[in-house]
């Protein structure tokens, strides 16, 4: 049974698989690697809605979707393009489909059935870091069914939209801190939201009015070194802990959050069991780590206490960077 398809890079992105991986979760919690879904060109961020499995293709600069069948198998259905250039992120909001792009910064729009690219949003500005020469999209989030954030990690910007019959319009842009470099996106338990600074290295709240988005504050992450990259952020399910990915140093660091939200305390940080860990995911006490540069991937029991433990061995998956529940 699959219990996650695997985004991964292929040759074209340096890597060493060849498409889209399965894994199947055991009984003590970690992963077996079941093969190969479908061969696909560095398909490396997934999202699914109902039967239908999208990838962005990363180097192609494409979207494509796919459709579940029996056992591990994916059926490659159609294919449109990503709007601009490195699609690094994509989500799927009603019949809108929107890809983040890394290279110039660009959101692709799209419309579901049938596959096609309707219109784009460019993207402006940069930041002091060497990351940060221009716009560099890297992912979008949704508050409510009309207005979607998008994360501009070149650019320190994260921007509010609105999304209305397949239109997506942006309609303001808050400054995080300069160097932050906005990756990820989590929703607290309060509504306040939180934003991984990849290139901060930090945790940065936001708070969503429904008009008007601002900054709380921003947080440094336990662990950090000179020179890492932060990746992956998720919450526990009761809002008391945060992790996110430290690529460099290999770690996860573990936070704290009061209920309200608008209190963080960095706790500790942990060795993440591999090399580069580009994406992890939380299923319930379990975490999984997805490590690129390692082809592994490492799964952790989540104490009380919000520490993760290894469960067992890290297996072999080939160049993973994304792990897709299902």
């Amino acid at each position: 049974m699959v219990d996650y398809f695997v985004g991964s890079y292929t040759d074209d992105m340096g890597g060493s698989a060849v498409g889209i991986g399965a894994l199947g979760r055991l009984d003590d919690g970690s992963l077996d690697y079941l093969g190969v879904a479908v061969a696909s060109d560095s398909p490396s961020y997934l999202a699914v809605h109902g039967h239908v499995v999208y990838a962005v293709e990363e180097a192609a600069g494409t979207l494509v979707s796919f459709r579940r069948g029996n056992g591990i198998a994916l059926e490659r259905l159609d294919s449109a393009d990503s709007g601009g250039a490195a699609p690094c992120h994509v989500a799927r909001y009603g019949d809108t489909i929107v890809t983040a792009c890394y290279v110039d910064g660009r959101l692709g729009v799209h419309r579901s059935e049938p596959l096609e690219l309707t219109h784009v949003l460019e993207g402006h500005g940069d930041g002091p870091h060497p990351a940060q020469d221009g716009p560099h999209a890297h992912s979008t989030f949704a508050l409510d069914d009309s207005t979607i954030l998008s994360a501009d990690l070149g650019a320190d910007l994260v921007h509010v939209h609105s999304l209305r019959d397949g239109v997506l319009t942006r309609t303001a842009s808050v400054a995080l801190p300069a160097g932050t470099g906005p990756r990820d996106f989590v929703r607290h338990t309060s509504g306040l939201v939180l934003v991984l600074g990849e290139l901060g290295l930090t945790l940065v709240v936001l708070e969503w009015t429904g008009s008007t988005l601002s900054v709380v504050g921003s947080h440094p992450l336990p662990g950090a070194e000179v020179g890492d990259h932060a990746s992956g952020l998720t919450a526990s399910a009761d809002g008391r802990y945060v992790w996110a990915g430290l690529r460099g140093s290999n770690r996860v660091a573990v936070l704290g959050v009061s209920g309200d939200g608008r209190s963080v305390t960095a706790l500790t940080s942990v060795s993440a069991e591999g090399d580069w860990p580009r994406h992890h995911v939380i299923d319930a006490d379990v975490m999984h780590v997805a490590h690129e540069r390692s082809s592994t991937v490492a799964s952790f029991r989540i104490g009380d206490d919000g520490v993760p433990r290894l469960i067992a061995a890290p297996i072999s998956v080939p160049s993973p960077v994304f792990l897709l529940g299902v």
